[in-house]
């Protein structure tokens, strides 16, 4: 037996390391509490991202969220069958092949409302060749760049003229305005809603031009897990979260008077120790955990929350150690620096309860990059 404060695992010894834990319990305290912070599931239109699991998105379309937002045409093929009756593919698509699988895909699901993004005119077209040779309507959103200087065309003419475009197409359908702000990272409360206030105006004045020119604006979605909740209570918009259905370290840091909870860990195991150097092996390696933030930032290990990780490489983990130093093959449970890549690592999580007994499996049904 395991336990670590609140997070227990009964029966470490029947789990193969490294192996990604998600704790059934606290999983549902971050969905309610997403939802209760905006005054409601429907204000929120949540990415799939970082679980990409249809069992968490069936929980989360339970709870009563207005729908969902994807990178990947699996994550929406995912996001379709855990029930979401509106889903955003909010990633540019640029390839003829995956414009017409995406055209398949909402003819096989012509019930629900499901939206490609585009920023440059050439989505615009790419889009509307394959509609036109289908004979198929396409639903399209105009994303936004407010400030991320990612994807999007910036707020103004340019923005109010793709619109426009969209609009004008015989076979598309203008369907709103997105606006990712993943670029405003602030640890200040204050900052943080000033800075998602700005964008919010920037796209609600696109939205007014687009209106004034009798044009319609049937949906308005921005925000990631720093901003969402401006967005969400924002009149007539969703915001869309994604990290915050697991957290992870880097988000608990950043934002801890948020109301979310660890529900995703990784159990790991020490494979070595090196009195000299005190330091300890675990197999947290590259393949274990994500490697997209400075290296000290990657774990934290709650049996001794002061190791630190000075060392990586593919199957290998080594962190320094103050005080005694574990035995070869005990086990650490690790919160990743950033969950969303280190799910990818895994083809399912382990459910546990309260007890830390393993009570389902969640496989990561759109785990596959397409």
């Amino acid at each position: 037996m395991i336990e670590m404060g609140p997070y227990k695992v009964a029966d470490p010894d029947a789990l193969e390391t490294p192996a990604m834990l998600v704790y059934e319990d606290v999983l549902d305290h971050n969905i309610r509490a997403l939802c209760e912070l905006v005054g409601g599931g429907e204000n929120l239109i949540v990415h799939v991202k970082t679980h990409k699991a249809e069992a968490v998105a069936r929980k989360q379309a339970e709870a009563g969220v207005a729908g969902f937002k994807c990178a990947t045409l699996s994550e929406l093929e995912m996001a379709l069958a855990a029930g979401g009756k509106e889903v955003i593919l909010a990633y540019p698509l640029a390839q003829r092949i995956k414009v017409e699988r995406l055209a398949e895909i909402v003819k096989k699901n012509s019930e629900a409302v499901v939206s490609a993004i585009v920023s440059q005119p050439q989505h615009v077209q790419l889009l509307g060749e394959v509609a036109q040779q289908r004979q198929q309507r396409l639903r399209v959103m105009v994303d936004l760049d407010v400030g991320m200087h990612r994807t999007g065309v910036e707020p103004g003419e340019a923005a109010v003229a793709l619109y426009r475009s969209v609009a004008e197409h015989p076979q598309l359908e203008a369907h709103g305005l997105h606006a990712y702000d993943g670029h405003d990272h602030f640890v200040d409360e204050g900052e943080r809603a000033q800075a998602a206030q700005r964008n919010i105006d920037a796209t609600r004045a696109v939205a007014q031009r687009l209106q004034d020119a009798g044009l319609a604006v049937p949906r308005i979605v921005g925000g990631g897990s720093f901003s969402f909740a401006y967005y969400a209570r924002a009149e007539d918009m969703c915001g869309s979260p994604g990290t915050c259905i697991y957290w992870d370290l880097g988000y608990g840091n950043s934002m801890p008077d948020m109301p979310f909870k660890w529900a995703a860990l990784v159990l790991a195991q020490v494979v070595d120790i090196d009195k000299e150097r005190q330091t300890v092996t675990t197999d947290l390696g590259h393949k274990a955990v994500s490697g997209d933030v400075p290296l000290s930032k990657r774990a934290r290990l709650l049996q001794n929350e002061s190791a630190e990780l000075v060392g990586q490489h593919e199957e290998h983990g080594v962190f320094s150690w103050q005080g005694e130093l574990p035995a070869i093959g005990s086990y650490v449970l690790a919160v990743p620096g950033h969950v969303c890549p280190t799910t990818i690592r895994y083809p399912g999580s382990y459910v546990l309860d309260a007890e830390g007994q393993v009570v389902d499996y969640y496989p990561h049904t759109a785990r596959d990059r397409q």
